[in-house]
C-alpha cells in the first residue's frame, strides 16, 4: 500500500467512524406541545365595589365635626384595632371608611353630643399590590380605587422600552410569555402578550390586595431546578447548560425522587413544550443529555404521575410560584424556598 493510498484509507476510516458515532449516538428527549386550557373568569374583569376597606398599617385622618382640636392622624394597629381620642378600641379591619366613621361616632357618644366623625384615608398600607421585574419603579402600590392590570403596570412607570438592534429592529426586554400575576397562592391565567401587544381587554383583570405582578427579563439566563432536588431554585451556568450539568449544580436529586418521570418544561405558561425524561437513562448514556434553554424548568417529582396534561397543568402553576419566589417575591410562602411539591395527577 502506497503512502497516498494509506492516507486515503485512514481518512475514509476516520470519516466512517465519525459517521457511525453520530448515527448511533443516543437521541435527547422529544418535546410535546401542550395547551393549558385556563381562561380568565368574567368575574375578574368587574370592578370591585364598596370603596376602600381598612386594615393594619393604614393611616387615617380623623376629626369630630366642628371641633378642630380633634383632628388627628391615627394608624391602624397590626391586629386591626384603631384607637382614637377617648373612644374604645374599634376593630376596623375590612370596614369601609363610612363604617369606621359610624363605629367611632357610636363609641364617642358618651363624650360628645351627637358626634359626627370624619374619616379619610391618609396613607394606604393594607390594600397593596406588588409590581416587580422589568418595570421602571418596582415596588408596592396602594389600591385606593379600582385598578386594572394595565393601571398597575402604569403606576410602576410602565415596562422598560425595547432596545433597537443594528438592523433597526426593536428587541423585547420583557418576557411576556413568562409574565405572571399571582393571587392567593395561585397563578391567574392572564395572557400578558395578548393584553400588552394585542390590546386584548379580556385579559385586563382588576388587581386585588396582595397581588404580585412579575415581569421577567428576556435576558434572564437561568434554568430552574424544582421539586425533589437537593437545592431547588435557579441555576446560572456560563456555558450552554445540559440536564446533567444543571442537576449537578443543584446538588442532584433527593432520595425519594421519581427520576423516571422528570419533566422539562419550556416556553410560555399557556402553551408549553414538555419532555418526559428518565434521569438515570441519561446518566447511563441510554439517551442523550438534554441541552437546556434559558427559562427552562426541570421538574423532578416525588410521586409518579400517569396523565401528563393534567399533571403539567398543576406543575406549571406551582413552578411559576417557585420561580417568583426565587426571583424575589418571598412573601408568597416560605421566604427563600423554591422547594415545592404537588400531588400526582391521575
Amino acid at each position: 500500500m502506497t503512502h497516498d493510498t494509506q492516507d486515503l484509507f485512514l481518512k475514509g476510516l476516520e470519516f466512517f467512524c465519525n459517521f457511525f458515532e453520530q448515527s448511533t449516538s443516543p437521541e435527547g428527549p422529544r418535546f410535546e406541545q401542550l395547551k393549558i386550557e385556563r381562561k380568565v373568569s368574567p368575574a375578574l374583569l368587574k370592578a370591585p365595589t364598596g370603596g376602600y376597606r381598612g386594615g393594619p398599617g393604614d393611616q387615617l385622618s380623623i376629626e369630630v365635626a366642628e371641633d378642630a382640636n380633634t383632628l388627628a392622624a391615627t394608624k391602624v394597629m397590626p391586629d386591626g384595632m384603631l384607637y382614637y381620642d377617648v373612644a374604645d378600641g374599634v376593630n376596623v379591619k375590612g370596614r369601609t371608611l363610612s363604617e369606621i366613621s359610624a363605629a367611632l361616632g357610636e363609641s364617642l357618644k358618651e363624650d360628645y353630643l351627637n358626634p359626627v366623625v370624619s374619616v379619610n384615608l391618609a396613607d394606604a398600607q393594607s390594600q397593596r399590590f406588588w409590581t416587580l421585574g422589568q418595570v421602571k419603579r418596582p415596588g408596592a402600590y396602594p389600591i385606593q380605587k379600582p385598578t386594572t392590570l394595565i393601571d398597575a403596570i402604569s403606576q410602576a412607570g410602565g415596562m422598560f422600552g425595547g432596545q433597537v438592534d443594528s438592523r433597526g429592529d426593536t428587541q423585547e426586554t420583557v418576557d411576556l410569555d413568562r409574565s405572571i400575576l399571582i393571587r392567593d397562592g395561585d397563578v391567574l391565567p392572564v395572557d400578558f402578550r395578548s393584553l400588552i401587544q394585542n390590546g386584548d381587554m379580556k385579559q385586563n383583570v382588576y388587581v386585588q390586595a396582595g397581588d404580585y405582578i412579575y415581569l421577567p427579563s428576556v435576558q434572564n439566563k437561568a434554568v430552574y431546578l424544582l421539586g425533589e432536588v437537593s437545592t431547588p431554585g435557579p441555576v446560572y451556568l456560563n456555558e450552554t447548560p445540559t440536564l446533567l450539568s444543571a442537576l449537578a449544580s443543584a446538588g442532584g436529586t433527593k432520595k425519594d425522587a421519581v427520576v423516571s418521570k422528570a419533566l422539562i418544561i419550556r416556553g410560555s405558561m399557556s402553551s408549553p413544550k414538555v419532555a418526559t425524561i428518565n434521569i438515570n437513562d441519561v446518566a447511563r448514556g441510554k439517551i442523550g443529555d438534554a441541552a437546556l434553554q434559558a427559562g427552562d424548568i426541570v421538574w423532578v417529582p416525588r410521586s409518579a404521575w400517569t396523565n401528563m396534561k393534567s399533571y403539567v397543568e398543576a406543575v406549571v402553576v406551582t413552578a411559576a410560584q417557585a420561580v417568583a419566589v426565587s426571583e424575589g417575591i418571598g412573601i408568597l410562602g416560605e421566604v427563600g424556598s423554591a422547594g415545592v411539591t404537588i400531588n400526582a395527577g391521575n
